[in-house]
């Protein structure tokens, strides 16, 4: 399976992490359970598939226990936003 910086973002934000812009990019970080989480996604980048070994570790330390679990969130929260959109 294959996922862009684009869902990545989408997922660090629904989780709660902060992003602070920083000069090549923007960089998600924060507490998640007793684990600092400090994700870094560069400018040019957000379209892009993530390469499968970074995104297993991003997938690790964003706490989900398999990539089919992160995949099901990120389908959760497609759904919720075309949800908003459809009550507006």
């Amino acid at each position: 399976m294959v996922s862009t910086y684009r869902e990545l973002d989408k997922v660090c934000k629904a989780l709660g992490l902060t992003c602070k812009e920083i000069k090549k990019g923007h960089l998600w970080g924060g507490l998640l359970g007793d684990n600092y989480v400090r994700i870094i996604v560069h400018t040019h980048n957000e379209g892009r598939d993530i390469a499968t070994g970074l995104l297993r570790n991003y997938i690790k330390q964003l706490g989900f226990k398999s990539e089919q679990e992160y995949y099901d969130y990120i389908k959760t929260i497609i759904l919720s936003q075309v949800e908003e959109n459809t009550q507006n």
